[in-house]
């Protein structure tokens, strides 16, 4: 097992060797230990890990919100195309006489990255193995948070997340239009229970609804109990 190699492609220095040992055999190999204790760990950091990072970086999503791209980012598509990128399938610990193990597949590399961020979280803590995962997110997605932002519909979540802690329905209204019809700028607001809860500009009334939602949002968490 080439340790420095590995350890220079996650960035991380491991001060007990057989962790990573662990981490990247399979249990198809005849060794007693493989990487699936570590990947049940792992798995839970990473999810709490990126459920943090979401929750800080963007205060206006409500919980649905979050939970969904909470799983986007924790997909097993995602993790084997942060382990692609680090190349450290090339050093799994497989059985090579069983067929089924003639080709790495997509499942074992991403379990393989779980194991790796559960072995630094043993070897030193939580803060550290969630400082390398967030490392290896803004490598591997650099976009992410734009994608985030752009794929957010503001007037869906406003009103589930109205409608979940009321009942009640957001309304929008246009309080003035400007310009001529080929350029024209909308100021809509948005009322809840006949109190307004957000002003939002824009080139037509769906795209100031959505800035008038967005806004609203932000003021959920103080206003509706």
């Amino acid at each position: 097992m080439d340790y420095v190699t590995i350890e220079h492609r996650i960035g991380y220095s491991f001060n007990d060797k057989d962790l990573i040992n662990f981490a990247f055999t399979h249990k198809s190999s005849d060794q007693l230990k493989n990487y699936e204790r570590l990947e049940f760990l792992g798995d839970a950091v990473i999810g709490t890990a990126v459920g943090e990072y979401l929750y800080y970086n963007f205060p206006d999503l409500p919980e649905g919100e979050l939970s969904k791209y909470r799983a986007i980012l924790v997909r097993l598509e995602n993790l084997c195309k942060m382990a692609e990128g680090l190349k450290i399938q090339e050093f799994i610990l497989k059985e090579r006489d069983d067929d089924t193990m003639n080709k790495v597949n997509k499942r074992i590399i991403s379990n393989v990255y779980e194991a790796v961020i559960g072995a630094i979280f043993i070897d030193s803590s939580y803060e550290k193995a969630k400082e390398i995962l967030l490392s290896h997110i803004s490598r591997f997605n650099p976009d992410i948070n734009e994608e985030i932002i752009v794929n957010v519909d503001f007037k869906t979540t406003l009103q589930e997340a109205i409608q979940k802690k009321t009942g009640n329905t957001p309304k929008y209204h246009v309080i003035e239009k400007k310009g001529p019809d080929h350029h024209s700028i909308f100021t809509v607001c948005v009322k809840i229970d006949n109190e307004i809860f957000g002003y939002g500009d824009g080139p037509s009334k769906k795209n100031a609804e959505q800035n008038a939602a967005k806004k609203a949002l932000k003021k959920i968490s103080r206003k509706i109990k």
